[in-house]
């Protein structure tokens, strides 16, 4: 039996081996209480909330997107379940409607993907991205990305998205417990 690092060439045993579905590391310091607050909020293990922080910070990145903003719709959209589905079909951790998108999925793997949170996060934030532009505001955007587009309000979804990245916002500056302490005073 010889170890990952005997069974690798020598050029390559002073690099680290690949963790298994390696993703983007917590670089941003914000990060860390962001897991933090997620997972004690949310109930859901670190590991999980790290790599959705994570990837939602490199997402956020790439569309030009507040990776806050990303992580509070899936917060309010599935309470951070992948697997959650609305009764009308919105699938994944940010509830995209996989029928009506499904050409977005296919650059991802196929309609299955809408339950691959990387892929599901990837696809609503380009939704998200372009709504908030086509709407010409962030409040405009939710409403639209809620589907409530021809409606006079949005039942409130924008206030509750906006009121987790506001939470999301005083974890990331260290303040966990008082996030904490906010969200169930809300």
């Amino acid at each position: 039996f010889m170890s990952t690092a005997e069974a690798r060439p020598a050029e390559m045993q002073d690099e680290p081996s690949p963790e298994p579905a390696a993703r983007p590391s917590a670089v941003d310091p914000r990060q860390k209480y962001v897991v933090q607050y997620l997972s004690r909020r949310y109930r859901v293990a670190d590991q999980a909330a790290r790599m959705l922080v994570a990837n939602a910070f490199e997402i956020g990145q790439d569309k030009k997107l507040d990776p806050l903003l990303i992580l509070s719709v899936v917060a309010i959209e599935s309470g951070l379940n992948p697997f959650a589905e609305s009764p009308v079909g919105a699938q994944g951790l940010m509830q995209v409607m996989t029928r009506v998108h499904a050409e977005r999925f296919v650059e991802h793997g196929g309609d299955l993907a809408a339950l691959d949170p990387i892929a599901n996060m990837k696809v609503g934030s380009a939704i998200l991205h372009e709504l908030i532009s086509r709407g010409g505001s962030l409040e405009r955007g939710l409403q639209l990305y809620v589907g409530a587009g021809n409606a006079p309000d949005d039942g409130g979804y924008g206030a509750k998205v906006l009121g987790e990245r506001a939470r999301l916002q005083m974890a990331a500056t260290g303040k966990v417990d008082a996030a904490i302490a906010a969200a169930r005073a809300a």
